[in-house]
């Protein structure tokens, strides 16, 4: 069994805006800076130490991976939010309901299917290497939105995680299995 445990970054500029971030950047608040460094705390106190960390290459979940470990960081394409092609950097109150389907395929942005399967390929692809101990994955609030429900398809709809929550996951023999949401910075 390996254990992974997946990650939302810490609150940047565009979440108290209440803007889309999608695959553009913004950075980390002060408060963001916090709860990443409450949930390395965390992590320290339960005596967790990685044997590698995975991240989206955008700059949000960089900075996150950075401020709880030292290791050098996998960064994973794969791993980025979905891409909303015009309705990058919008307002979030003009967004549909979810599930939105194909909602941003018309402003050049990502099928909320693909993006289902970009995603889990993504984390199956990492839980599936040959390492032991347990690992860090830092992606984006849809990105483990649209991951929880995926693996538990019958589970309701979680929602989006709050910054910097830690999904703690077991994996073994193809399946994941969710042990417990964490909310360090709560």
């Amino acid at each position: 069994m390996k254990q992974i445990y997946l990650m939302r970054h810490g609150q940047t500029l565009f979440n108290v805006m209440d803007i889309n971030q999608g695959q553009c950047d913004s950075p980390l608040t002060a408060a963001g800076i916090e709860q990443a460094k409450a949930a390395k705390k965390w992590f320290d106190q339960n005596g967790v130490r990685f044997n590698a960390v995975y991240c989206s290459p955008l700059l949000r979940a960089c900075d996150t991976a950075e401020l709880i470990t030292d290791l050098p960081l996998h960064r994973e394409k794969g791993l980025k939010e979905i891409f909303l092609g015009f309705r990058e950097a919008s307002s979030n109150a003009e967004n549909p309901s979810f599930p939105y389907g194909d909602y941003f395929v018309p402003y050049g942005g990502e099928d909320l299917n693909e993006f289902y399967h970009r995603i889990t390929s993504t984390i199956t692809r990492i839980a599936d290497v040959d390492e032991e101990g347990p690992v860090l994955i830092v992606s984006h609030g849809m990105a483990m939105r649209c991951f929880l429900q995926t693996i538990d398809p019958q589970h309701r709809d979680p929602g989006v995680p709050g910054n910097c929550a830690i999904a703690d996951l077991h994996y073994e023999n193809g399946r994941f299995h969710l042990q417990q949401i964490i909310e360090p910075a709560k």
